[in-house]
């Protein structure tokens, strides 16, 4: 039995006699944040369901060191809490052990790093999105709380996409190396949201759209369909206002995935679809994309350049790479050349295999298939609906978000990192679930039959 914690009434006391000291010697709102995270923590503590979810809806709007420091403390509080429950251990399941292996592939990347400090943030990032990985494939254990959480990913992926659009029409400055003034001089804004740039933005967005896909694919309430394809239609919009090309094309592939998993047959009305979108877009929008066959744009033959010298950083560094982290590569890459100050190397795959070297790179890509192959035996199998349509779902958000990846690293950011391990946490919580079925299944089918034989 799960041992009950009972509030002492001297703990009580002593939590008062806090607070009062607080508003004694420091300004009141001290004290009403004060009041406000004690109560988080008691809630947090009592339903750790609840510390999940406001944590898979909250994290994305923080900055980036509160972000991580709320991902450390609900693991924290939830490994005390489950200190106290005996009878129910933290299990890894062993669909999920590829992913603890390129975990320990990244931190042997951290300690041999030529930049060890460096290292350490990228580490501390994935670390953190596996602390919540853990609590989420733990917690989110049934249809009805994956759809909670499917729920607030969608929600928060609206509000940023409104603050987005508000963006566009307030106006916002466009930075110099973010448009070819040249090629694209009639762009007048390129919205970011919260994340500071358009196509980290975009980014975010093809990862979590098909989740508002899914979600509107599964329900049978009309009043619920008309939410969920507004909320697309809002995602949407902002997406063509980051004005990523990358963007744009990710959701195109996550789009195709999905149609070709769930309705193969509605693939045959994308050819006059795109034309009537087309036809409807901004003239502004055609230019920006068609600017991704125009060399002579600097934004383009910029990239060309980048991946250019990080061929040769590579080719240098083959077997075991620099080090985890964007800041060994930026250290390296700038030696190479000094007159391009850059951050990575707007390509996951080749930034990786710098960071990391061939073996790491090979490992990186089973990780990868892996989450493929574990879709594809489970939740796309599944007879249940819902199971396979969320899926679907999910991989068109890995397939849009590995084929943005050509031209953008989705390991850089901090928040983009993060919701890339909670993707694969719910990955993997699908995956328990149709397993967990599949198993009462069997049993059902063996105890029919073996009734059927003792009956004979």
């Amino acid at each position: 039995m799960e041992r009950k914690v009972k509030p002492s009434p001297l703990l009580l006391f002593a939590l008062g006699f806090l607070l009062g000291g607080v508003a004694l010697f420091v300004h009141i709102p001290y004290v009403v944040v004060l009041f406000i995270g004690l109560i988080g923590l008691a809630v947090f503590f009592e339903n750790p369901f609840v510390s999940v979810l406001l944590t898979v809806f909250g994290y994305i709007f923080l900055p980036d060191i509160l972000c991580l420091l709320l991902a450390y403390g609900v693991f924290g509080l939830y490994m005390f809490r489950r200190f106290f429950r005996k009878n129910d251990p933290l299990v890894v399941a062993s669909h999920e052990t590829v992913p603890y292996v390129y975990f320990l592939l990244m931190a042997i990347q951290t300690v041999t790093s030529i930049m060890i400090s460096g290292s350490l943030r990228d580490m501390a990032i994935h670390t953190a999105g596996l602390m919540l990985l853990i609590m989420i494939v733990n917690e989110a254990d049934d249809e009805k709380r994956l759809h909670e959480i499917f729920s607030a990913i969608a929600i928060a992926s609206t509000v940023l996409a409104l603050i987005g659009i508000a963006q566009y029409v307030i106006g916002i400055d466009v930075e110099e190396e973010w448009v070819d003034k040249a090629s694209n001089g009639d762009i007048r804004a390129r919205v970011y949201s919260l994340f500071g740039n358009p196509n980290i933005f975009a980014e975010y967005l093809v990862m979590t759209m098909p989740i508002l896909v899914g979600v509107f694919w599964t329900t049978k309430r009309d009043s619920v369909r008309l939410t969920f394809i507004a909320m697309f239609l809002i995602n949407l919009l902002a997406l063509f206002m980051t004005m990523s090309r990358g963007g744009w094309l990710g959701l195109a592939v996550a789009a195709f995935v999905f149609l070709f998993i769930v309705r193969k047959e509605l693939l045959l009305l994308a050819i006059p679809i795109s034309g009537v979108v087309i036809a409807a877009l901004p003239q502004t929008i055609i230019s920006r994309f068609m600017t991704i066959f125009n060399l002579r744009d600097t934004s383009t033959s910029y990239r060309f350049k980048i991946w250019e010298v990080t061929g040769k950083v590579i080719h240098d560094h083959f077997l075991i790479g620099l080090g985890l982290g964007h800041l060994p590569f930026k250290y390296t890459f700038e030696r190479y050349i000094r007159t391009m100050p850059i951050y990575h190397a707007h390509n996951t795959f080749i930034q990786i295999f710098a960071e990391i070297g061939l073996v790491g790179f090979i490992l990186f890509l089973i990780f990868i298939v892996a989450i493929f192959i574990n879709l594809w035996r489970y939740p796309l199998k599944s007879e249940d609906p819902y199971m396979r349509v969320m899926g679907a779902a999910m991989t068109a958000s890995f397939a849009g978000m590995l084929f943005h990846g050509m031209f953008e690293n989705i390991f850089y950011m901090t928040k983009i990192t993060t919701t890339f391990w909670i993707l694969l946490a719910i990955t993997f919580s699908l995956v328990r679930i149709c397993k967990k079925r599949n198993a009462r299944n069997d049993a059902e089918k063996r105890i029919d039959t073996y009734g059927e034989q003792s009956f004979i």
